[in-house]
């Protein structure tokens, strides 16, 4: 037991204890806002025509994996945030055709439309990750001595709290200015094994239980994973 928490606290205590030049941080810092903002070019392929809804697992355990070491707030934010800029702007991208070659408007404002829109949207996937980060991080830095406590909640309530505050973001985004449920997490699995789950749980339940399934995995990697 003691063993499971030193492997979810490990990587958390050597990134508090071993000291970092700025220069480090700032590489590393940027490093992983890239890596954030791959990831969610990657969930958009979960999605028709494709439908590749393992990938999406797969992207959202990468998110989780990055905000399971985040120490800030702003800085689990930033990764949601570019999360969320990597999903839309390759996701909604379609809306500077509808805006610039059926309505005529000028290619650079079409342009920036999509992009304040994508900015706007990614605000959600932001939201969740800080949320997240706030109601578990004095949990999951919790010392290894403190025992099991701290492996248990690495592996059951961080990744029930992480498919909560996902799908509750992923409501309030399908709701907040009439809405734009568009490119809804929970979309992606209409062909998946969570399909047949959909008629209790519907698109935002789905979602959430695919963050939660997803999270879940960051987490056994975390475990599992040689010291």
């Amino acid at each position: 037991m003691k063993r499971l928490a030193q492997g979810w606290n490990g990587a958390a205590a050597a990134e508090l204890d071993t000291p970092l030049t700025d220069t480090r941080r700032g590489r590393a810092r940027w490093g992983r806002l890239l890596l954030a903002g791959v990831l969610g070019v990657a969930h958009t392929q979960a999605f028709a025509p494709r439908d590749w809804w393992w990938l999406q697992l797969l992207a959202l355990a990468g998110l989780a994996a990055l905000l399971f070491d985040t120490r800030r707030v702003r800085d689990a934010a930033a990764l949601g945030y570019a999360f969320g800029l990597g999903w839309f702007l390759s996701g909604i991208w379609w809306l500077y055709i509808s805006m610039h070659v059926y309505g005529e408007m000028p290619a650079w404002m079409a342009a920036l439309a999509v992009l304040l829109f994508s900015g706007y949207l990614a605000l959600y996937p932001a939201l969740a990750a800080a949320a997240w980060h706030r109601a578990t991080a004095p949990r999951r830095f919790a010392s290894a001595a403190s025992g099991s406590c701290a492996g248990w909640f690495g592996l059951v309530a961080a990744p029930l709290a992480f498919g909560a505050a996902w799908g509750l973001t992923e409501w309030l985004r399908g709701v907040i200015f009439t809405g734009f449920p568009w490119l809804g997490s929970g979309y992606a699995h209409t062909d998946g094994p969570l399909a047949g789950y959909a008629p209790l749980l519907g698109v935002y339940g789905i979602g959430a239980l695919a963050a939660l399934c997803a999270a879940w995995l960051a987490a056994l990697a975390r475990v599992v994973r040689p010291a």
